[in-house]
C-alpha cells in the first residue's frame, strides 16, 4: 500500500492534522475529476465553513445531503486512529423525514435548515439530532495498512411514554400516541450508503482492493423518554449495533478490531473474511472490490468524434469592492450542488491574497501583481496546474479590482488549446460607481470589457439613481445586458447554464431556482430576461443557420442547443453567448429532441424577426405556430 502516491502528510508527527488531511486528499482527489466521482456514487461535495473541519456530501441513491466531521483520535497502539461523526440530513421533502425525531423532523421545514447545514459542524445542538453513526480511519505506524470502519444502529429508536400533542387552529392535537414512536431512523442502512461510496473512494486512490473485511452485530437499545422528562435505555431485542471494519495493505488487522468492537456483550453475529478467500456473498457487489479500475479517462476517444472537451473560462472583473467574491460563492455553491467543479484562479495585488482564504475552495492565485498586466505567461501556467491535477467542469479567473481586462486578451487566445473562453463578467456597484469613474480610469474600461454587467447591491439605491447608473453603464457599454442583483445573487442557471436536459416543452419563464434552500431572486425577470426553448424536428440548412446566427440582435444574449445541419450532414452543439458562437460535432442519439434554448430580451422585435427566419420552413410558415409548438 503506497499512501505516498496521493498524500504526504506527517502522520506519526501531526497525527490531530494528519488525518483530516488524508481524508480531505480522499474526497478531493476522488471527487474533481468528473468522470470518477460519478462512477464512484459521488454527486457533490462541499467543505463546511465552520469548525471543527467537515465536510456535506450528496451521493448516488440518497435524496438528503451527508455530512461527516473530524471528533478527535482514538487509542488504538501501533495505529494512528481518528474517530469522524457521520450525519443525514434529510431533504425536507423525502419520506426518511417522517421516521426522524419529531423535534429533527420541524427543523426540517425551517427556512434556515439549508443553511444550519453548510455549518453544521458549529452547531451541536442541531447536529446531534440528525448524527447516524461514526466513521474510524486507521493508517499503522509503518503506513502499511489503513483500515475503514463504520459504527451505527440499525435503527434509532425512541418511545415517548407521555405521547405529544401540539397546538392546532387554537386546540392541542395529538401527533405521538402516549407509549408512541417518536423516532424510528434506519441509521445502518442510511449510513452503510455513504461507507459504501467513501471505501470505493481509497480502493480508488489506493490503487488495490479491500484485503480484509469484518462485520459484527451487538445487542443495541431504544431510548425511552419519560413523563418528567427524563430519558432512559432498554434493551430492544430487535435491534442491533453493527460494525463494519475494510482493511487495506498488510492483513493485520485482528489487533485492530478490538479497538473498534467497544467492550461489551459478545457479538451474536460475526463475519470475517481474508484475501484469497471467496468474497462473501452478503458484500460480493460492493464497489470497493474493483473501483482501482476506474481510470479518469473515458473509453471512448472524444477528440476523435470532433466533441470538444475544453471546459469554459469565465473572466470575472470589477472594482474593488463591487461584490466579486459574493457572486463567486453564490455561483460555487450552485455548481457544487450539481456535482461540478469549478477551478478557481484568483490575483490580488500585495503578498497575501486574502479571498482564497475567504472562498474555502480550490484556489491556484496568482500573488505578485496584477495578473492582467505584469504577470505575462503566469496565467497559462496556473491554467496548466489547473488541468493536471483536476478535470473542472469550469475554470473562473477573478482579476483584481485594480486590474484592466482589456490587457487580458492577448494571454487568453494562448488558452485556447487548454479551454474556450466563454465570457467576461464585470460586477459593478451601483452605490459608488458613479465616484470609482470619477476617480479610476480602470473602471470604464472594466464595464466597456464585459459582455454581462452584473449590476450588485441595487437594493441600496433609490430608482432615479438607479436610472442614472443603467444609463451611464449603457453609455460605456451598450452591447452587454445589465442584471441588477443583490449580495452578488445571479441566477447561474440562466445567465451561464443553459443545460444540455432542457426540453422545448420547458415554459417560456422558468421558475426561480433555488440554492440551499433559498429562493433566488428573479432579478433577471425585471431586467427584461426571460428563456425560450425551439424544438427542431427536421434538419436545418447549415447557410441558413450560420446567416442567422451573424444577424442575431444583441438583444438575444445567450443560446444553447442541439441541432441537425445540412449541406453536409451533421449534428452539433450549439453554443452562443454575447456575439460568439461554436458549433462542434455532437453524437446525439437520434430519437434525442434537437432544440435550440435562447436567452434574452425575447420581446424585442429583432429578437422574434430573427427566431422566425431561423425556425421558419421554407414554405414561410410563420413564427407563432412553431412558438406554440414549442409550448
Amino acid at each position: 500500500m503506497d499512501l505516498g502516491s496521493f498524500y504526504r502528510g506527517d502522520l506519526e508527527g501531526s497525527p490531530h492534522s494528519a488525518l483530516p488531511e488524508l481524508l480531505r486528499a480522499i474526497l478531493i482527489r476522488t471527487n474533481f475529476t468528473p468522470l470518477v466521482r460519478h462512477a464512484l456514487g459521488w454527486r457533490g461535495l462541499r467543505q463546511s465553513s465552520a469548525e471543527p473541519e467537515g465536510w456535506t456530501a450528496r451521493i448516488q441513491r440518497a435524496e438528503g445531503v451527508f455530512g461527516l466531521c473530524f471528533d478527535g483520535l482514538a487509542p488504538a497502539p501501533g495505529w494512528v486512529r481518528g474517530r469522524f461523526s457521520l450525519h443525514y440530513f434529510p431533504d425536507p421533502k423525502e419520506a426518511l423525514v417522517e421516521r426522524c425525531a419529531l423535534e429533527a423532523a420541524a427543523l426540517t421545514q425551517q427556512p434556515d435548515y439549508w443553511r444550519r447545514i453548510g455549518g453544521y459542524p458549529g452547531d451541536p445542538d442541531f447536529t446531534r439530532l440528525f448524527t447516524i453513526g461514526c466513521l474510524a480511519l486507521s493508517v499503522d505506524s509503518a503506513g502499511r495498512s489503513l483500515g475503514l470502519c463504520l459504527e451505527s444502529l440499525s435503527a434509532q429508536q425512541s418511545i415517548s411514554e407521555a405521547g405529544v400533542c401540539l397546538p392546532r387552529d387554537g386546540r392541542m392535537v395529538s401527533v405521538i400516541a402516549p407509549g408512541g414512536v417518536d423516532q424510528d431512523f434506519p441509521a445502518f442502512a442510511m449510513a452503510s450508503l455513504f461507507f459504501g461510496v467513501l471505501a470505493a473512494s481509497l480502493t480508488f486512490n489506493l490503487g488495490q482492493a479491500p484485503a480484509f473485511l469484518a462485520e459484527r452485530r451487538f445487542s443495541a437499545t431504544r431510548l425511552i423518554m419519560e413523563k418528567a422528562g427524563r430519558t432512559r435505555e432498554t434493551e430492544a431485542k430487535d435491534l442491533w449495533r453493527g460494525t463494519l471494519l475494510l482493511g487495506y495493505g498488510e492483513d493485520r488487522f485482528g489487533d485492530l478490531e478490538k479497538y473498534e468492537n467497544r467492550p461489551g456483550p459478545v457479538a451474536f453475529h460475526s463475519l470475517t473474511w481474508h484475501r484469497g478467500e471467496p468474497l462473501p456473498e452478503s458484500y460480493g457487489d460492493r464497489l470497493w472490490w474493483q473501483a482501482e479500475r476506474i481510470t479518469p479517462s473515458a473509453t471512448i476517444d472524444k477528440t476523435l468524434l470532433g466533441i470538444d472537451e475544453r471546459p469554459p473560462l469565465i473572466v470575472l472583473t470589477g472594482f474593488l469592492g463591487s461584490g466579486k467574491t459574493s457572486f463567486l460563492q453564490h455561483f460555487i455553491e450552485y455548481q457544487t450542488q450539481r456535482s461540478r467543479f469549478v477551478a478557481v484562479i484568483q490575483n490580488e495585488i500585495g503578498e497575501i491574497g486574502l479571498d482564497g482564504q475567504l472562498l474555502d475552495y480550490a484556489v491556484t492565485e496568482i500573488d505578485e501583481g496584477c495578473v492582467c498586466c505584469s504577470l505575462a505567461g503566469n496565467l497559462k501556467r496556473a491554467v496548466h496546474g489547473i488541468m493536471e491535477r483536476f478535470s473542472p467542469d469550469c475554470i473562473i479567473l477573478e482579476t483584481s479590482g485594480l486590474a484592466n481586462p482589456l490587457n487580458l486578451l492577448e494571454e487568453l487566445g494562448e488558452l485556447a488549446d487548454l479551454v474556450r473562453f466563454d465570457i467576461t463578467v464585470t460586477v459593478v456597484d451601483a452605490l459608488n460607481v458613479e465616484s470609482s469613474l470619477a476617480d479610476c480610469a480602470i473602471v470604464a474600461d472594466q464595464i466597456a470589457a464585459a459582455d454581462l454587467l452584473l449590476l450588485n447591491k441595487v437594493d441600496l439605491v433609490d430608482n432615479t439613481r438607479l436610472r442614472t447608473v443603467r444609463q451611464r453603464l449603457a453609455a460605456l457599454n451598450a452591447r452587454a445586458p445589465i442584471v441588477a442583483v443583490r449580495h452578488g445573487d445571479a441566477n447561474p442557471a440562466l445567465l451561464f447554464d443553459l443545460p444540455d436536459g432542457m426540453k422545448a416543452s420547458n415554459p417560456v419563464n422558468s421558475p426561480p431556482r433555488s440554492i440551499s434552500g433559498r429562493i433566488l431572486h428573479a432579478d433577471h425577470a425585471r431586467d427584461g430576461f426571460s428563456a425560450r426553448s425551439i424544438l427542431l424536428p427536421t434538419p436545418i440548412s447549415r447557410t441558413r443557420f450560420l446567416q442567422a446566427i451573424g444577424d442575431l440582435p444583441p438583444s438575444i444574449f445567450r443560446a444553447k442547443g442541439i441541432v441537425d445541419l445540412s449541406d453536409p450532414p451533421q449534428t452539433a452543439l450549439f453554443q452562443f453567448v454575447a456575439g460568439r458562437h461554436t458549433l462542434t460535432p455532437h453524437p446525439a442519439p437520434r430519437d434525442a429532441q434537437r432544440f435550440v434554448t435562447f436567452i434574452g430580451r425575447l420581446d424585442d422585435p429583432d429578437s422574434l424577426r430573427w427566431v422566425e427566419f431561423l425556425f421558419g420552413s421554407p414554405e414561410g410558415r410563420p413564427f407563432e405556430e412553431v412558438e406554440r409548438r414549442a409550448g
